[in-house]
C-alpha cells in the first residue's frame, strides 16, 4: 500500500469531504483512483459506504480544559483549549515528574 492510498483511506472516512476534493488535495487522477479502488478493498468499502450514506460525522461533546477550566469543543482527543494551555499543562506535568520520587530536604532528614 502506498502513502497516497493510506491518505485516501483516511480522508474517505470523513463524510464532510467530497471524493473530488480528496482527489484534488492529493493530486490523484481519476484513472489512478479507480485503479486504487480496484486494488484496495478498504477504499472500495469506504466508497460503497459513502454511496449508501452510512458514514456519519463523529459528534463532539464539550470538554473542560485541563489547564484553565474553560469549556471547549475538542478536536480529536485534545485535553487543552489552546496552545497556551497546552504549554502550561506540559510545564505543570514536567514540574510534577521532576519532583516525583524526591523528598524535600527537611522531610528526608526527619525520616532518618
Amino acid at each position: 500500500m502506498t502513502l497516497e492510498e493510506k491518505a485516501i483511506e483516511l480522508l474517505l472516512r470523513s463524510p464532510r469531504l467530497a471524493a473530488g476534493t480528496i482527489l484534488d488535495l492529493l493530486d490523484v487522477g481519476d484513472r489512478e483512483f479507480r485503479d486504487m479502488a480496484a486494488r484496495n478493498p478498504t477504499i472500495a468499502k469506504l466508497l460503497e459506504a459513502r454511496r449508501a450514506g452510512e458514514l456519519t460525522a463523529p459528534k463532539s461533546e464539550p470538554t473542560q480544559c485541563a489547564a484553565c477550566g474553560e469549556w471547549f469543543v475538542p478536536y480529536a482527543a485534545a485535553r487543552f483549549c489552546s496552545d497556551t494551555c497546552r504549554t502550561a499543562g506540559r510545564l505543570r506535568s514536567d514540574a510534577r515528574t521532576k519532583h516525583r520520587g524526591c523528598a524535600p530536604p527537611r522531610a528526608a532528614a526527619e525520616s532518618s
